[in-house]
């Protein structure tokens, strides 16, 4: 009896060693790394139909966005290309690939579900069965486990659109996760679009021409042929939206045509089509955790977590150019010691410095690009540090390669990255022109036209 109750007591030492090892990853996964604090909970809605549901949630759940704290590494793209825009088109065989890392301890049975937009992503005046043939949701498969990783998570992935549910439609849709126990709780949100080419756009980058901005900005002018397609009103049938390196806080909307030609419309303008310049983003690698790339200065192992600290930054704003390899603000995720970087890559909190006199009084800095969705992420942040003189800011990242820049965001919403980073017109930047299409007595905006324009080769 004696040693039945020594082996119990064993047995009860051994679940509890696991049940905090546990408890300690949750905590990391959650509270010290997390991006966003809630998610939208609608259970006071459940009368109301799912089309009438989704035009209840505020514009957030129309960004690309995590709304749950153990959600990490959310990507969208074409199959086999990381680094292409999630846009495919209309009845065709093309996919995207939506991924993600939950680091939370539980897996969960998730389904996801298309909602079409107009092109300001607002939900369009349109039901479910009218847009999507098949079912209005599909599952995502079992995630996989991470693999000889000090963060456990699990990476979950799915190819869209399904046989299970297919868009009619073009236009800007966007993708809602959610778990099959909650419903009503969306945990990620994602945007992608499906075109049907109707009309062909061809444009041009060029320097500004105002001569005060020649040397600072990038003017863009394109022309639509819509020969095919008859279009009477254009000044109110066509919405352009223009965004550079896939940002949207800074995107182009409400041009108008400068002539009107029989199947031509023709945008050359001098103001309201121009965009800085920027510069060349920075970038750091952390395909490996062992030795230090370029940009690292310290490795470390602190607390069950890998910490890296990048070397530390320099305001940009008055250098003169200075031509840099990037990949326009996008990441890689890649890890050096493994075959398979969905699940093999590991997570490591890296530390961002930059030098500063004072703190600044009129706005925040934020780091900015792929790396925070494009968004002012509260995780992203930088904090003024008053005794070294340093805005500094640490983010929970999976190995990869990451581009970034250091964006100042105004504290009435302007968002600027010259003041950081300057602006030069031999900057190569992409640039997306989308084209939307919604006449008179229609109810959802069609997207027909598509170009992605670089200004590569200006100096």
């Amino acid at each position: 009896m004696l040693f039945f109750n020594k082996n119990l007591i064993l047995l009860f030492a051994v679940l509890a060693v696991f049940s905090c090892k546990n408890t300690k990853e949750l905590s990391v996964s959650q509270d010290l790394y997390s991006d966003n604090d809630e998610i939208v909970n609608t259970d006071d809605q459940d009368e109301l139909t799912d089309d009438q549901s989704q035009k209840t949630l505020d514009s957030t759940y129309y960004m690309d966005k995590s709304h749950l704290k153990s959600i990490h590494t959310v990507l969208l793209h074409p199959l086999e290309n990381e680094l292409q825009e999630p846009i495919i088109h209309l009845s065709s065989q093309e996919k995207l690939l939506l991924s993600f890392d939950d680091l939370d301890q539980t897996p969960k049975n998730l389904f996801y579900t298309l909602i079409h937009c107009n092109s300001q992503w607002q939900p369009s005046d349109l039901f479910k069965s009218e847009y999507l043939q098949g079912f209005d949701q599909d599952y995502i498969e079992s995630p996989q486990s991470s693999y000889n990783t000090i963060q456990f998570y699990s990476h979950y992935r799915t190819t869209i659109p399904s046989q299970n549910m297919v868009p009619l439609y073009s236009g800007n849709y966007i993708i809602h996760v959610f778990d099959e126990d909650y419903p009503q709780e969306v945990i990620l949100s994602k945007r992608m679009r499906i075109i049907d080419n109707k009309i062909k756009v061809t444009g041009s980058v060029k320097r500004a021409t105002d001569l005060d901005q020649r040397n600072y900005q990038h003017e863009i002018d394109f022309t639509l042929n819509h020969s095919g397609l008859t279009i009477n009103d254009p000044f109110n049938d066509i919405k352009v939206i223009i965004s550079q390196n896939n940002r949207w806080d800074n995107a182009i909307s409400g041009l108008q045509p400068n002539f009107v030609n029989n199947g031509q419309l023709i945008y050359d303008q001098e103001d309201f089509n121009l965009f800085d310049g920027g510069n060349e983003y920075r970038f750091f690698e952390i395909k490996s955790l062992r030795y230090l790339s370029e940009r690292l200065a310290n490795i470390s192992f602190e607390n069950d977590t890998n910490v890296v600290v990048l070397r530390t930054d320099i305001k940009r704003s008055f250098q003169t150019y200075s031509s840099i390899r990037d990949i326009n603000g996008k990441k890689l995720i890649k890890v050096q010691e493994g075959t398979n970087s969905e699940i093999e890559a590991d997570y490591a909190l890296v530390n961002f410095s930059l030098p500063y006199d004072r703190e600044i009084t009129h706005g925040d800095l934020y780091v900015f690009g792929h790396i925070s969705d494009y968004d002012f992420l509260p995780s992203h942040k930088m904090i003024f540090n008053q005794e070294t003189k340093r805005y500094q800011s640490s983010i929970y990242l999976k190995q990869g390669y990451y581009n970034y820049e250091y964006i100042l965001k105004k504290d009435d919403g302007e968002s600027i990255n010259r003041f950081i980073e300057g602006t030069h017109y031999e900057t190569i930047n992409d640039y997306f022109i989308y084209i939307y299409y919604r006449p008179l007595g229609t109810d959802y905006d069609q997207l027909l036209g598509y170009q992605k324009l670089s200004s590569k080769g200006l100096f």
